[in-house]
């Protein structure tokens, strides 16, 4: 539907949604945390550097070219570093809000 930016258009679709709705309704609080989640957004990019490489070699996944950028960083096309940065920085978003509400119930 989208050609090269397939993957790039449904990544931030389902990405940027679930950050946004977050970083959104939670936002003061995030802002004062949002080293924590750079940081496990970065490290979640180190974990890419060093598994996909492996799970690629495997054929456990490929990137098809008619529907990706064709813009690599090392091994990788950009949408997927960028995907898992996101992914990252909304898991990492989603415990601090949680953990947040658990110690206002305790």
């Amino acid at each position: 539907m989208f050609s090269e930016l397939s993957y790039m258009v449904y990544m931030l679709i389902f990405t940027l949604l679930a950050l946004g709705i977050l970083w959104y309704r939670y936002f003061h609080f995030l802002k004062t945390n949002y080293k924590i989640v750079l940081y496990v957004s970065l490290i979640g990019i180190l974990y890419q550097l060093i598994a996909d490489p492996p799970a690629e070699a495997w054929r456990a996944w490929y990137f098809d070219n008619n529907k990706i950028l064709g813009i690599w960083l090392l091994n990788f096309p950009i949408e997927n570093t960028i995907f898992i940065f996101l992914v990252c920085a909304a898991i990492a978003s989603g415990t601090l809000v949680f953990i947040r509400h658990y110690k206002k119930l305790s």
